[in-house]
Protein backbone atom coordinates (compact mmCIF):
# COMPACT_ATOMS: atom_id res chain seq x y z
CA UNK A 1 0.00 0.00 0.00
CA UNK A 2 1.46 3.38 -0.99
CA UNK A 3 2.14 6.03 1.46
CA UNK A 4 0.00 8.28 -0.94
CA UNK A 5 -2.86 5.63 -0.21
CA UNK A 6 -2.04 6.19 3.20
CA UNK A 7 -2.47 9.75 2.98
CA UNK A 8 -6.37 9.98 1.13
CA UNK A 9 -7.58 7.44 3.48
CA UNK A 10 -6.12 9.57 6.28
CA UNK A 11 -7.64 12.41 5.18
CA UNK A 12 -11.27 10.77 4.39
CA UNK A 13 -11.48 9.14 7.94
CA UNK A 14 -10.44 12.36 9.30
CA UNK A 15 -14.12 13.63 9.41
CA UNK A 16 -15.84 10.70 8.59
CA UNK A 17 -19.62 10.97 8.46
CA UNK A 18 -20.15 7.57 9.85
CA UNK A 19 -19.23 8.64 12.63
CA UNK A 20 -21.74 11.68 12.98
CA UNK A 21 -24.20 11.72 15.93
CA UNK A 22 -27.33 11.67 13.64
CA UNK A 23 -26.06 8.09 12.59
CA UNK A 24 -25.01 7.40 16.08
CA UNK A 25 -28.74 7.62 16.76
CA UNK A 26 -29.90 5.84 13.83
CA UNK A 27 -27.84 2.60 14.51
CA UNK A 28 -29.24 2.64 18.03
CA UNK A 29 -33.03 2.73 17.25
CA UNK A 30 -33.60 5.65 18.44
CA UNK A 31 -34.57 8.05 15.60
CA UNK A 32 -37.96 7.06 14.32
CA UNK A 33 -38.83 5.86 10.31
CA UNK A 34 -40.11 9.48 9.60
CA UNK A 35 -36.78 10.97 10.70
CA UNK A 36 -34.89 8.43 8.69
CA UNK A 37 -36.66 9.33 6.01
CA UNK A 38 -35.80 12.69 6.14
CA UNK A 39 -32.59 12.57 5.88
CA UNK A 40 -33.14 10.37 2.54
CA UNK A 41 -35.07 13.77 0.86
CA UNK A 42 -31.92 15.46 1.29
CA UNK A 43 -29.60 12.51 0.02
CA UNK A 44 -31.60 12.83 -2.82
CA UNK A 45 -31.07 16.24 -3.22
CA UNK A 46 -27.79 15.77 -2.87
CA UNK A 47 -27.41 12.51 -5.43
CA UNK A 48 -28.94 14.89 -7.70
CA UNK A 49 -26.45 17.10 -7.99
CA UNK A 50 -23.54 14.65 -7.50
CA UNK A 51 -24.58 12.87 -10.79
CA UNK A 52 -24.73 16.14 -12.77
CA UNK A 53 -21.01 16.74 -11.49
CA UNK A 54 -20.11 12.51 -12.70
CA UNK A 55 -21.44 13.97 -15.79
CA UNK A 56 -19.72 17.36 -16.14
CA UNK A 57 -16.15 15.83 -15.74
CA UNK A 58 -16.86 12.61 -18.13
CA UNK A 59 -17.08 15.12 -20.42
CA UNK A 60 -14.39 17.33 -20.03
CA UNK A 61 -11.87 14.73 -18.94
CA UNK A 62 -9.47 13.54 -21.48
CA UNK A 63 -8.27 10.21 -20.30
CA UNK A 64 -10.25 7.06 -21.95
CA UNK A 65 -10.26 5.00 -18.59
CA UNK A 66 -11.52 7.89 -16.59
CA UNK A 67 -14.18 8.66 -18.55
CA UNK A 68 -15.19 4.76 -18.81
CA UNK A 69 -15.41 5.08 -15.09
CA UNK A 70 -17.62 7.87 -14.50
CA UNK A 71 -20.08 6.36 -17.24
CA UNK A 72 -20.38 3.33 -15.81
CA UNK A 73 -21.27 4.66 -12.37
CA UNK A 74 -23.88 7.05 -13.56
CA UNK A 75 -25.40 3.89 -15.64
CA UNK A 76 -25.10 2.26 -12.09
CA UNK A 77 -27.07 4.96 -11.00
CA UNK A 78 -29.38 5.74 -14.00
CA UNK A 79 -30.43 1.99 -14.66
CA UNK A 80 -33.77 2.95 -15.96
CA UNK A 81 -34.90 -0.69 -14.70
CA UNK A 82 -33.93 0.91 -11.10
CA UNK A 83 -32.71 4.41 -10.41
CA UNK A 84 -30.99 4.58 -7.37
CA UNK A 85 -32.81 7.85 -7.11
CA UNK A 86 -36.10 5.54 -7.07
CA UNK A 87 -34.80 3.72 -4.27
CA UNK A 88 -34.45 6.51 -2.50
CA UNK A 89 -38.20 7.36 -2.70
CA UNK A 90 -39.57 4.07 -2.06
CA UNK A 91 -37.64 3.97 0.98
CA UNK A 92 -39.23 7.38 2.08
CA UNK A 93 -42.45 6.23 1.10
CA UNK A 94 -42.23 3.01 3.14
CA UNK A 95 -41.69 5.63 6.16
CA UNK A 96 -44.95 6.21 5.51
CA UNK A 97 -43.78 9.81 4.60
CA UNK A 98 -44.27 11.54 0.50
CA UNK A 99 -42.96 9.82 -2.28
CA UNK A 100 -42.21 13.33 -3.83
CA UNK A 101 -39.26 14.12 -2.17
CA UNK A 102 -38.19 16.37 -5.59
CA UNK A 103 -40.45 18.73 -3.39
CA UNK A 104 -38.91 18.46 -0.22
CA UNK A 105 -37.53 21.43 1.53
CA UNK A 106 -33.20 21.69 0.56
CA UNK A 107 -32.15 22.61 3.83
CA UNK A 108 -29.19 25.17 4.05
CA UNK A 109 -26.30 21.91 4.76
CA UNK A 110 -27.80 20.89 1.63
CA UNK A 111 -27.78 23.76 -0.59
CA UNK A 112 -24.50 24.28 0.36
CA UNK A 113 -22.82 20.92 0.10
CA UNK A 114 -24.63 21.47 -3.87
CA UNK A 115 -23.08 24.84 -4.15
CA UNK A 116 -19.71 23.74 -3.10
CA UNK A 117 -19.44 20.66 -5.69
CA UNK A 118 -20.14 22.46 -8.59
CA UNK A 119 -17.52 25.42 -7.53
CA UNK A 120 -14.86 22.07 -7.18
CA UNK A 121 -15.85 20.66 -11.03
CA UNK A 122 -15.22 23.98 -12.57
CA UNK A 123 -12.59 25.62 -10.50
CA UNK A 124 -10.54 22.74 -9.93
CA UNK A 125 -8.04 20.16 -11.75
CA UNK A 126 -9.52 17.11 -12.91
CA UNK A 127 -7.15 15.00 -11.13
CA UNK A 128 -8.00 16.56 -7.87
CA UNK A 129 -11.72 17.14 -8.22
CA UNK A 130 -12.30 13.45 -8.97
CA UNK A 131 -10.36 12.71 -5.65
CA UNK A 132 -13.16 15.26 -4.32
CA UNK A 133 -15.95 13.03 -5.63
CA UNK A 134 -14.73 9.34 -5.77
CA UNK A 135 -12.89 9.41 -1.84
CA UNK A 136 -14.06 12.14 -0.08
CA UNK A 137 -18.19 12.03 -0.93
CA UNK A 138 -18.49 8.65 -2.28
CA UNK A 139 -16.23 6.28 -0.82
CA UNK A 140 -17.91 7.53 3.03
CA UNK A 141 -21.50 5.82 1.68
CA UNK A 142 -20.08 1.90 1.80
CA UNK A 143 -19.46 2.68 5.68
CA UNK A 144 -22.36 4.57 6.46
CA UNK A 145 -24.35 1.87 5.11
CA UNK A 146 -22.33 -1.02 6.85
CA UNK A 147 -23.47 1.45 10.30
CA UNK A 148 -27.32 1.67 8.58
CA UNK A 149 -28.12 -1.69 7.81
CA UNK A 150 -27.66 -3.95 10.55
CA UNK A 151 -30.04 -1.39 12.28
CA UNK A 152 -32.91 -1.12 9.76
CA UNK A 153 -33.01 -4.93 10.47
CA UNK A 154 -32.61 -4.85 14.03
CA UNK A 155 -35.07 -1.94 14.77
CA UNK A 156 -36.80 -1.04 12.09
CA UNK A 157 -38.45 -4.43 11.22
CA UNK A 158 -36.81 -4.74 7.99
CA UNK A 159 -36.18 -8.02 6.56
CA UNK A 160 -32.63 -8.59 4.94
CA UNK A 161 -32.84 -8.11 1.28
CA UNK A 162 -36.25 -6.22 1.53
CA UNK A 163 -37.28 -4.09 -1.46
CA UNK A 164 -37.79 -0.85 0.68
CA UNK A 165 -33.98 -1.04 2.09
CA UNK A 166 -32.06 -2.03 -1.15
CA UNK A 167 -30.97 1.65 -1.93
CA UNK A 168 -28.40 0.94 1.47
CA UNK A 169 -28.07 -2.79 1.28
CA UNK A 170 -27.09 -2.49 -2.66
CA UNK A 171 -24.59 -0.21 -1.88
CA UNK A 172 -22.55 -2.14 0.15
CA UNK A 173 -21.62 -4.11 -3.42
CA UNK A 174 -21.65 -1.92 -5.16
CA UNK A 175 -19.30 1.41 -3.59
CA UNK A 176 -16.79 -1.68 -2.49
CA UNK A 177 -16.03 -1.76 -6.46
CA UNK A 178 -16.74 1.86 -7.09
CA UNK A 179 -14.50 2.78 -4.27
CA UNK A 180 -11.64 0.47 -5.20
CA UNK A 181 -11.85 1.72 -8.53
CA UNK A 182 -11.98 5.33 -7.49
CA UNK A 183 -8.79 5.36 -5.30
CA UNK A 184 -7.21 3.70 -8.54
CA UNK A 185 -7.68 6.49 -10.75
CA UNK A 186 -6.42 9.03 -8.48
CA UNK A 187 -3.88 7.29 -7.37
CA UNK A 188 -2.61 6.53 -11.09
CA UNK A 189 -3.25 10.07 -11.91
CA UNK A 190 -1.95 12.15 -9.34
CA UNK A 191 1.31 11.64 -10.21
CA UNK A 192 3.50 14.56 -8.93
CA UNK A 193 3.38 16.18 -5.57
CA UNK A 194 1.59 19.43 -6.31
CA UNK A 195 -1.67 16.96 -7.58
CA UNK A 196 -1.20 14.60 -4.45
CA UNK A 197 -1.25 17.43 -2.01
CA UNK A 198 -4.25 19.34 -3.92
CA UNK A 199 -6.00 15.71 -4.16
CA UNK A 200 -5.74 15.50 -0.18
CA UNK A 201 -6.58 18.66 0.34
CA UNK A 202 -9.89 18.37 -2.05
CA UNK A 203 -10.81 15.17 0.02
CA UNK A 204 -10.54 16.91 3.58
CA UNK A 205 -12.95 19.75 2.28
CA UNK A 206 -15.46 17.16 0.82
CA UNK A 207 -15.88 15.29 4.50
CA UNK A 208 -16.29 18.52 6.52
CA UNK A 209 -18.93 20.05 3.72
CA UNK A 210 -20.87 16.52 3.98
CA UNK A 211 -20.14 17.02 8.14
CA UNK A 212 -21.83 19.90 7.94
CA UNK A 213 -24.46 18.77 5.88
CA UNK A 214 -24.99 16.15 8.29
CA UNK A 215 -25.19 18.55 10.91
CA UNK A 216 -28.37 20.81 8.82
CA UNK A 217 -29.93 17.56 9.19
CA UNK A 218 -29.47 16.56 12.87
CA UNK A 219 -30.49 20.13 13.74
CA UNK A 220 -33.41 20.20 11.84
CA UNK A 221 -34.93 16.71 12.51
CA UNK A 222 -34.00 16.59 16.10
CA UNK A 223 -34.49 20.34 16.89
CA UNK A 224 -36.87 22.04 14.00
CA UNK A 225 -33.97 24.27 13.57
CA UNK A 226 -33.19 25.76 10.15
CA UNK A 227 -29.85 27.82 10.48
CA UNK A 228 -28.26 28.43 13.44
CA UNK A 229 -29.11 31.94 13.86
CA UNK A 230 -27.74 33.08 17.14
CA UNK A 231 -30.21 34.75 19.70
CA UNK A 232 -29.23 37.13 22.01
CA UNK A 233 -31.01 37.25 25.41
CA UNK A 234 -33.29 40.24 26.35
Amino acid sequence: MSNFHDRLVAARDKNHSKEHPFFDLWVAGKLTKEQTAFYCTQHFHYVGEYLNWLAYEASQIPKRDVKVYLFENLGDEENPEDRHLDMLKDYVAASGCDRDVESAIVLPGTDQLQNWGWRMVYQQPWQAAVAGLFIGLESQFLDICKRIVPALHKHYDYKPRAREIRFFEEHIYADEIHGSKGFAIVEKYCDTPPLQALAVKQIEEATVRRWRYMNSIYWYVLHGKIDDTPVLAA
